[in-house]
């Protein structure tokens, strides 16, 4: 899982706590839900990084992707993300705001690098995505990391504990879940994730100018029906969909964090122009972008 206050599509470079190769967050539902019910909720976008990515999930609702294919999460159970997987995550939206934890997740992202070390053939291997221990000591290790989410001041030497603890919950997995990658993912649905993995970085790249369908067709070598075809199959929504989710983000962003005009900040995002915008807010936050700043901005300082 990406850091949900930044971009969380595309690739994802993860900064890690001071001297600690891994970093870790808390998913909190006032967070995901900044209208306390369900008329605005964020979703995580397709995205992916390089780390190993462990999900511990406190409430039955809501669904993570990887590769592809959905995973409900399910109360005391983990998902496993593998270093490069595309992935995303679809927030709740039926269980009242009111009957969720107030923590919906702990994720832990843990610097493939590292695992190396320990793992020497990390690059053959493959972490099932769903990982439901029989003991209960590595639910009792991710509630324990949960008390140092969000880089939280470290007393002196308890980097170590810390160390200690990741260590520990990756014995846990690692006895139990994993297996070599070419039984697990066929040489097919690599390559499509290797495509997926260079079309989300080339749109993230681009996003803001005059690309389509077509043009990002045409820039991979792919005939527009065929492009349509394979993204719509392996990311579950259009290309289309795709790219003004990610402008809608970017403008998200802007809105809190600049000066800017609706219309700069519309033609910055890759729209034709303002009501491009507005039609697009609307449709995905449920309010204008001017109410979506008003509401906003005081949470997120405007930059001077």
């Amino acid at each position: 899982m990406s850091d949900l206050s930044t971009k969380d599509i595309s690739y994802e470079v993860v900064h890690y706590h001071t001297e600690l190769p891994f970093k870790i967050l808390n998913i909190h539902k006032k967070d995901l839900y900044p209208n306390k019910d369900l008329s605005s909720v964020s979703d995580v976008l397709d995205h992916w990084h390089s780390e190993l990515e462990i999900v511990y999930s406190y409430s039955g609702d809501g669904e993570y992707y990887t590769d592809g294919i959905a995973h409900k999460l399910q109360e005391d159970q983990f998902i496993i993300v593998n270093s490069q997987s595309i992935h995303k995550v679809i927030s709740n939206r039926t269980t009242p705001y009111e009957k969720l934890p107030p923590t919906l997740t702990t994720v832990i992202q843990i610097s493939d690098s590292f695992l190396r070390n320990f793992i020497p053939n990390f690059d053959e291997l493959y972490f099932k995505p769903v990982f439901n221990p029989e003991e209960k000591r590595p639910s009792e290790i991710m509630k324990d990391l949960a008390q140092y989410a969000d880089g939280k001041a470290l007393n002196k030497y308890e980097n170590m504990r810390l160390i200690g603890l990741v260590h520990e919950l990756l014995y846990y997995i690692c006895k139990d879940d994993l297996s070599l990658k070419d039984t697990e993912m066929p040489e097919k649905s690599r390559k499509n994730s290797d495509i997926l993995r260079k079309i989300i970085s080339y749109t993230e790249e681009n996003y803001d100018g005059d690309i389509n369908e077509m043009s990002v067709a045409n820039a991979f070598g792919y005939s527009a029906s065929y492009f349509s075809r394979f993204f719509r199959s392996n990311m579950g929504i259009t290309y289309k969909e795709f790219l003004t989710r990610m402008r809608v983000k970017a403008a998200k962003d802007s809105l809190t964090g600049t000066h800017k005009s609706v219309l700069e900040i519309a033609m910055d995002c890759g729209f034709s122009d303002s009501r491009g915008l507005i039609n697009m807010f609307n449709k995905y936050e449920g309010i204008t972008p001017l109410q979506y700043r008003k509401k906003y901005a005081e949470v997120t300082p405007l930059a001077r």
